[in-house]
């Protein structure tokens, strides 16, 4: 009798320290499962964090390698030295969609000492509202041979409207002596040659 009391008073005594020992085995496991939790929700956005770097990174090149391509296109166009700000309106117009050709044609029907900002930033308008960039390329080569003003040819690629590129009308004739400036301007995108200037003779055909 007197040793099974014994025992139970020993087991009674224990009891508080393996009380102690399981309540402190649960709270490390909680603190292992909020640190893992931490470590993941840390990892994931370690994982967002170079991801968007990479995208960011991503982007800035192709955005240099359209800047250089614009500057290149331009040059080669015969825009020896383009203006910053041409060169940043051709490669907008490429990012848009536009192909080197078509901004190469704007360079090519530009009259000499013409800035081609506006034509560009109007190719990169018109081209993506119609979604042809080669014939939007075609309309703005044939207002720059007539002498067009930048103003008619930002108004005219609000429109969206490759026709009404071709056929609207010059808001500034009167001052800059264009007249009609859509005179036979139709010739190319039919093929022909009977756009004033020889616009035609040089870029007839380019739309069948």
């Amino acid at each position: 009798m007197k040793k099974t009391m014994l025992i139970a008073a020993a087991a009674l005594a224990a009891f508080p320290a393996l009380l102690a020992a399981q309540t402190n085995a649960k709270a490390d496991a909680g603190v292992r499962v909020r640190t893992d939790a931490s470590a993941s929700a840390g990892q994931r956005d370690r994982d967002g964090s170079e991801a968007r770097s990479s995208a960011s990174l991503s982007a800035e090149t192709s955005a240099e390698v359209r800047l250089d391509a614009s500057q290149r296109v331009l040059s080669d166009g015969g825009r020896r030295q383009p203006s910053r700000a041409e060169a940043a309106a051709g490669a907008k117009a490429l990012a848009a969609g536009a192909a080197a050709s078509d901004l190469a044609l704007l360079a090519e029907h530009a009259p000499r000492g013409r800035s081609l900002t506006a034509s560009a930033n109007a190719l990169a308008r018109l081209g993506t509202e119609n979604g042809d960039f080669h014939r939007s390329a075609a309309a703005i080569a044939a207002r720059l041979d007539h002498n067009a003003s930048d103003r008619t040819i930002t108004h005219l690629a609000a429109t969206g409207s490759v026709d009404a590129m071709l056929h609207g009308t010059d808001l500034n004739a009167a001052a800059n002596g264009a007249g009609n400036a859509t005179a036979g301007v139709g010739g190319i995108l039919r093929g022909g040659a009977s756009v004033t200037g020889g616009l035609g003779a040089r870029v007839g055909g380019i739309i069948p």
